[in-house]
């Protein structure tokens, strides 16, 4: 697998770690329970870093040098699509001849790197979107910005090459063929999994007394990052509805904001952006 810009081993949430971390994985973790090892290839963002990490039985992930350790946004690591690729298959010319099978790649700018070592190794090559940029600027939230045009172009190329595509819904799919051309015998939907040893109904009151909050307290929670395409100055709002329509829930209401600074280049928001209006709510 080959995820360059955020690393599988890195906390959700923050940066640019969320869903697609969590995503890459489960499905190794998946793969390899059925005896599939997996490298997953990625960034180094530290020095500090080992070359290879086992992150499971039967997962590593490797560290690739490509540019600075620190200090580069997702925006500026086109132009290490190069070195990182030169060093991913270096890191496969080590191994024996037809060492990999498959390769994986998830987010256009792995789709890149993907594609040359598919023309190299060749094996097929499987690429999951993750984030479209062309759906994206369709649905532009306000002070968000426009994906740019090598993203398009990127995934355009990506599309292209793959030998198979990865949707995670029927939208996504007829999002692929609509907006990208994608050959529809090469779109397969696989609908992501729900680990129900995380995801089950708990006990409500325990859980408060965990985290410090009144049993009888009327919670509204966002959690994800902090970036106006997440929108978490809609349920802010909504909070402030509320209160005018009834002050006495003021005394009751807790409005959690879980998540950390976005890399899309609102890393530290300020009033009158969501961690204002946070402020004002509360």
């Amino acid at each position: 697998m080959i995820s360059l810009h955020t690393s599988p081993l890195d906390q959700p949430g923050i940066g640019d770690a969320g869903g697609m971390n969590v995503y890459v994985v489960e499905l190794s973790r998946r793969l390899a329970a059925q005896g599939i090892a997996v490298d997953v290839f990625t960034r180094a963002t530290s020095s500090q870093l080992p070359p290879v990490v086992e992150a499971f039985d039967g997962v590593h992930v490797r560290h690739i040098a490509a540019g600075p350790f620190e200090g580069l946004t997702k925006g500026e690591l086109p132009g290490q699509l190069c070195a990182f690729a030169r060093e991913v298959l270096r890191a496969e010319a080590s191994q024996p001849l037809g060492h990999y099978d498959v390769v994986h790649s998830h987010y256009w700018l792995s789709g890149q790197v993907g594609a040359l070592a598919r023309d190299r190794w060749g094996v097929p090559l499987v690429h999951s979107m993750h984030t479209m940029a062309k759906v994206k600027n369709e649905a532009l939230a306000v002070g968000d910005t426009p994906r740019a045009a090598r993203a398009v172009i990127g995934e355009e190329q990506v599309v292209e090459a793959s030998d198979l595509l990865i949707a995670n819904t029927d939208l996504e799919a007829k999002q692929l063929m609509n907006l990208y051309g994608a050959d529809p015998d090469r779109v397969e939907v696989v609908h992501p999994g729900v680990d129900l040893s995380v995801f089950k109904p708990p006990d409500k009151r325990v859980v408060r007394r965990q985290l410090g909050l009144p049993e009888d307290a009327i919670v509204l929670m966002f959690a994800g990052r902090i970036q106006p395409l997440k929108a978490p100055d809609v349920l802010l709002r909504a909070v402030s509805v509320l209160l005018d329509r009834d002050p006495s829930l003021r005394s009751r209401l807790v409005v959690p904001i879980v998540g950390g600074p976005s890399g899309s280049g609102l890393e530290h928001p300020e009033s009158p952006g969501p961690a204002g209006r946070r402020a004002r709510a509360e």
